[in-house]
């Protein structure tokens, strides 16, 4: 059987729309290269594991998702290109598309080969499920695969919500984990002490890739399917020390009246997804809900916010 390789070629700030898009018009895997990611291991000490490092850096990143072939016939590419050509309309970069025909029969591992281990903040490294685990002194491995959920630990807006999430578990804290996708930050959570841990999403691909890794983590977390835009899902969620959305602005400004709910007196929000030409008004949001700014960490377009409930 064939198949189809869409590759798309962007500014950083677009990733995150990009892939998402890919997913729901049903890629079968989808890999980001981003040459800042060869940066944050060089800076990690790893340039020896990682030698092949990038001269400088163009800002770019390359997209890439897998289809069968019916996506050049059913509208599909057609609607991606829509897509994409609207990219700067919404203060994202512009994009440009490109597709290849695939005779290789192992297709839906071909995206595998563009993803390494990935060393996040101090404590973790994010390792690729399918290949060989191996020591990575003074860091706590997460083993993960993606699968259609969106989530490897690749992305600017994720690896903010994890440097954040290792700072704050201390041990034994109540953690929601809002968007799981893949459950990594979930994941991340538990690995770094957190006592109960649980995540929720819309997408029913992202709970199964979720349970599976959390399987192949050697863990047992509960992840339910529900809608967070509906008022009724959220009566499923109980109160929690910590809570964690990386969703997107405007997902973020949805639910900000309910988030106060399922977090303990003082408790703490670790909120991204969101581009740095909106982090005013999400801010603002949030304080008028009653919540102070901890911290803020920015990576590229991207910012993570660190709230408490006061």
């Amino acid at each position: 059987m064939q198949w189809i390789e869409v590759k798309v070629v962007t500014g950083r700030e677009s990733t995150e729309a990009v892939s998402e898009r890919l997913m729901s018009l049903g890629a079968g895997g989808v890999s980001v290269y981003d040459e800042m990611d060869w940066a944050t291991v060089k800076q990690a000490g790893l340039g020896d594991i990682f030698p092949s490092l990038p001269a400088a850096d163009s800002g770019l990143v390359t997209i890439r998702g897998y289809f069968p072939l019916s996506f050049l016939a059913d509208g599909k590419e057609e609607e991606l290109s829509s897509f994409l050509l609207a990219l700067p309309s919404f203060g994202l970069a512009p994009a440009v598309l490109s597709t290849e025909q695939l005779n290789d029969p192992a297709w839906e591992e071909a995206w595998k080969q563009y993803w390494e281990p990935t060393p996040v903040g101090n404590k973790l490294m994010i390792l690729p499920a399918w290949l060989t685990a191996e020591p990575w002194p003074g860091r706590l491995v997460l083993r993960l695969d993606p699968g259609a959920a969106f989530g490897t630990g690749t992305h600017e807006s994720t690896q903010l919500c994890l440097e954040l999430l290792e700072n704050e578990i201390t041990g034994g804290e109540t953690v929601w984990d809002l968007g799981c996708g893949s459950g990594i930050l979930a994941l991340a959570a538990k690995l770094l002490g957190a006592g109960k841990v649980s995540g929720v999403d819309f997408e029913e691909s992202a709970i199964r890739a979720a349970c599976e890794n959390a399987k192949l983590n050697g863990m047992q977390l509960p992840f339910i399917q529900a809608d967070l835009f509906s008022i009724e899902a959220w009566s499923l969620l109980t109160q929690a020390d910590l809570v964690t959305a990386n969703l997107t602005a405007d997902a973020l400004l949805t639910v900000s009246s309910r988030l106060r709910h399922i977090l303990f007196p003082g408790g703490r929000l670790i909120i991204s997804g969101i581009v740095r030409h909106r982090q005013s008004e999400v801010l603002a949001a949030f304080l008028l809900e009653g919540y102070q700014l901890k911290e803020k960490r920015s990576a590229g377009e991207w910012v993570a916010l660190l709230l408490e409930m006061k």
